[in-house]
């Protein structure tokens, strides 16, 4: 339990209506999407700035009480659950998209920012954050640099370490840092940007970002290869890997799956085979096009029983 003096403290740093120690509001914040792991924190506590950050890690570090930084919680290692109790930080007040830099081609943001939102925000630019976590319609940036999250596009573009150049940070007595920047050519000394992210929240708290960004893909197509063979799917894999072909996306789904998530989502997925791979690819119109064509010619030479290429938007 926090004490009396403690929890003044913190009331006078962001006033009463952005603290709660009710059983309930806890109890919200006791677990994350990992499954069958729960620990409840003695407060929930919502900063509104870096500075109100700073103030209360520095309270906290005074009377050792834990720290516990929190997105939206849908991660899956356990990493925003309060296992000594203290304090859950929540980011609901910092969730601004600061600046869109198209001439240096970056984004800096807030860590409450939903990730969708700062996706969908850029795209209007004609400008592209690759990192597609399966939960960016709820996850939020600072989530999402503390796990280091991947999504779909990881293998030709890779994770959110690959896009995140500079950080604004408090660290666990109070002092705020900078790390990184917007130089493409950043090469001095340690890569403390690098250190923090995926550190799920251990060595400090972020409370600002630098993204880079890159050029929207002129053209995407995504390809479905049925196969009732899991051995011909996988094989397929590697040749597509082995004649140097990088898509944007290269999922394998076996039977069960497809049946869960066609169970949940009902698009369409087919679940009498044994397995799926769901090929994308972007880039220019002719490489495309080119891409494609030799991985469908792949995946029928490895046995796939069906090659469908997606013409419609809708598809």
């Amino acid at each position: 339990m926090l004490t009396k003096q403690v929890k003044q403290l913190l009331l006078a740093i962001v006033g009463k209506e952005n603290f709660d120690d009710s059983k309930v509001e806890c109890l919200v914040y006791s677990y994350d999407a990992t499954p069958g792991f729960q620990a409840m924190p003695d407060a929930v506590i919502k900063p509104g700035c870096t500075a109100e950050v700073a103030a209360i890690v520095k309270v906290c570090n005074e009377y050792h009480v834990p720290i516990v930084p929190r997105g939206s919680g849908t991660n899956l290692s356990g990493g925003t659950c309060p296992t000594e109790g203290g304090l859950v930080l929540l980011f609901n007040r910092m969730n601004s998209l600061l600046e869109i830099d198209e001439e240096n081609l970056t984004a800096t943001v807030q860590p409450g920012l939903i990730t969708l939102d700062l996706i969908s925000a850029v795209e209007e630019k004609g400008l592209f954050y690759p990192p597609d976590p399966s939960s960016m319609k709820i996850s939020t940036i600072g989530g999402n640099i503390n796990e280091n999250s991947g999504g779909l596009r990881g293998l030709k573009y890779g994770v959110t370490r690959d896009y995140v150049i500079g950080l604004e940070l408090v660290l666990p007595n109070g002092d705020i840092i900078r790390t990184g920047g917007k130089l493409a050519k950043d090469v001095a000394g340690y890569d403390l940007t690098k250190l923090f992210v995926g550190s799920e929240g251990t060595l400090g708290i972020v409370t600002e970002a630098i993204l880079k960004l890159i050029p929207m893909p002129e053209t995407t197509k995504t390809m479905l290869a049925l196969y009732q063979d899991l051995d011909a799917a996988a094989q397929s894999v590697a040749k597509i890997i082995s004649n140097k072909i990088i898509p944007v996306t290269l999922e394998f789904l076996d039977r069960p799956t497809l049946i869960v998530v066609e169970d949940f989502a009902k698009i369409g997925l087919p679940t009498n085979v044994e397995a799926v791979l769901l090929i994308e690819q972007d880039g220019p119109s002719e490489v495309v096009e080119r891409d494609m064509k030799r991985m469908a010619d792949i995946c029928l030479q490895q046995k796939a029983v069906s090659v469908e290429i997606a013409e419609t938007e809708s598809d």
